[in-house]
């Protein structure tokens, strides 16, 4: 197999569709590793059922990756798909969504909006939740506290919409932003760009992460650093390891989406549009907000 293919696979989760052929809609995904996307992917199969068709659900490893990312749209065009439930990880995607449209296939967007030609938008509105993230955090440190935000990546729109209403709101309830900083989009990268960053300030009083890896990552770090559960650490988004660390109080609390709900309207949405029904331009879903106190509560409601 030549060094491309296997560079190839390396940057690319291939979830299994549901056959090998035949009229389908296609879910490409910003990611595919985390439990978020998992979710996502459930929502789109629990819709593909009901209206009895196929999803080609796809999604690359790198939410930044954006060669990947167009890849497995030209596959999904390549299946015949007749609509394109997208989660853009870039400005780029609105050249290939105006691609689509032009071939007769409509993209109904989740998670995210990039602009273009999407005919719909099924998202959390990320900056409210930013938002509801810091009055969290202001009632948690009674109005006063040096904050520390670490971001994901610049160029995730959902993310960053997260950021600037946690940080605007902080702002305006007294608490002061210490220290601002991109640490990547992979646990990984997480872990170590918080351990670098965490490591060289003495007194934090809040910590902000706007996703799974971010959270994940920066809990592992401070773990690293000894520090867990010094300071309050407000995240996003939920996993295993997430659900532990709020148990152990090493993590606060965090805002938690509806992933399955956006990938099941995602595939109903671009179900309409593929049968030139009207769809609704856009779709906020809500989120909740999750401590130790209320965890078995939305752990029972989420069943």
């Amino acid at each position: 197999m030549p060094l491309f293919r296997y560079f190839l696979l390396a940057l690319i989760i291939s979830i299994p569709s549901q056959a090998d052929s035949g009229p389908c809609i296609g879910v490409v995904m910003a990611g595919g590793g985390l439990g978020f996307w998992q979710d996502v992917e459930k929502g789109a199969y629990q819709a593909a059922k009901e209206l009895g068709i196929e999803v080609y659900v796809r999604g690359a490893v790198n939410e930044q990756n954006v060669k990947a990312q167009r890849s497995l749209i030209g596959a999904v065009k390549k299946r015949g798909c007749g609509a394109l439930v997208l989660a853009p990880n870039s400005p780029e995607r609105k050249k290939d969504v105006q691609s689509l449209r032009q071939s007769g296939i409509p993209t109904v967007y989740i998670d995210r909006d990039m602009g273009g030609e999407a005919v719909s938008i099924i998202k959390t509105d990320n900056f409210l939740a930013g938002k509801l993230a810091a009055q969290k955090m202001i009632e948690a440190l009674n109005g006063h506290g040096k904050v520390v935000v670490l971001r994901q990546g610049s160029n995730v729109a959902s993310t960053k919409a997260r950021e600037e209403g946690f940080i605007q709101s902080a702002k305006s309830g007294g608490l002061e932003i210490l220290f601002e900083t991109y640490i990547g989009s992979t646990v990984g990268e997480a872990r170590i760009g918080a351990q670098k960053v965490l490591a060289q300030i003495d007194e934090i009083d809040g910590i902000f992460t706007p996703n799974e890896s971010t959270t994940i990552g920066t809990v592992a770090s401070l773990k690293t650093l000894k520090i867990a559960g010094k300071a309050i650490h407000i995240g996003f988004d939920s996993s295993k390891l997430i659900v532990d660390a709020i148990n152990s109080r090493q993590l606060y609390g965090v805002v938690v989406q509806q992933p399955v709900v956006i990938g099941y309207k995602g595939v109903h949405m671009a179900y309409r549009a593929m049968h030139g029904k009207p769809v609704e331009s856009t779709v906020n879903t809500e989120v909740v907000f999750v401590t130790k106190q209320n965890l078995e509560q939305w752990q029972a409601d989420a069943k």
